[in-house]
């Protein structure tokens, strides 16, 4: 795949973005480039965004319909566009978020991949994407569920987060994931490519603790929602580009 000019992030957003991979746990892993120290006010501040998601009423019933997320088809055409999530991709990506709590598989990993900083279009993107989460889920063993969304904007270009669980026998493996990586793209992995933190508190899975972290980075994947969407479910709304193919999908076990 041809190799695009590495763009690089405002400082605002890498902020941002630090700083929510930190609120799900300790530390930023694989990166090298999010800055150490004392946070700004505002940055402290988007930390609570998503809290009315714990309070709206969203029916489990409304999951995606079976062209939406599944493999193939023209759904995953690359002529197919978009600006935004919308109000029911969001209602769907929580629904399947408490789906894979029900069935004893929360969300504990956090990643975010720039297909851009990799030397993808966002053209190239999707393909990656299906790529990456071939990789994940059989690694995983097939024992995990996930969410994603693909955003493509905001200085980082096109890239794609993911909401995971790792089962306990699957530990996070940084030199792997960069592997994948290569793999996919044909090109040497470089620095900053892959994001990846704990989400603090899975382990119990009905405590606030995690509550409020799950929060915070579903609110974060969520945050390209059309503005009035993202009102309504407490959302501080960030434009996530333009993005060409599917722009969010569940593993098929947390689907309905």
């Amino acid at each position: 795949m041809p190799r695009a000019s590495e763009g690089q992030a405002p400082e605002n957003t890498r902020q941002k973005r630090v700083a929510v991979h930190r609120a799900a746990g300790e530390r930023t892993e694989f990166s090298g480039t999010g800055k150490k120290g004392a946070l700004p006010d505002d940055c402290k501040a988007d930390l609570g965004i998503g809290t009315a998601l714990a309070n709206i009423g969203i029916q489990l019933g409304c999951g995606p319909s079976p062209s939406l997320f599944t493999h193939g088809g023209a759904r995953n055409s690359a002529s197919r566009t978009s600006e935004a999530l919308t109000l029911e991709q969001a209602h769907k990506l929580v629904g399947a978020t408490r789906r894979a709590i029900a069935m004893k598989r929360p969300f504990n990993r956090f990643l975010t991949v720039h297909w851009k900083t990799a030397g993808l279009t966002d053209r190239e993107a999707m393909a990656a994407t299906t790529a990456f989460l071939k990789y994940l889920r059989e690694w995983l063993g097939g024992a995990t569920a996930y969410i994603w969304t693909r955003e493509n904007g905001g200085g980082k270009g096109t890239h794609l987060h993911i909401l995971a669980h790792y089962p306990a026998s699957r530990k996070a493996n940084g030199r792997l994931a960069m592997r994948w990586v290569e793999r996919i793209t044909g090109n040497l992995y470089k620095q900053g490519v892959i994001f990846s933190e704990p989400i603090s508190g899975a382990s119990q899975p009905d405590s606030e603790h995690y509550a409020e972290n799950l929060q915070t980075v579903l609110a974060y994947i969520l945050k390209g929602l059309e503005p009035d969407a993202a009102a309504s479910l407490g959302i501080e709304h960030e434009h996530g580009g333009r993005v060409i193919g599917k722009r969010c999908g569940t593993s098929r076990n947390i689907a309905k």
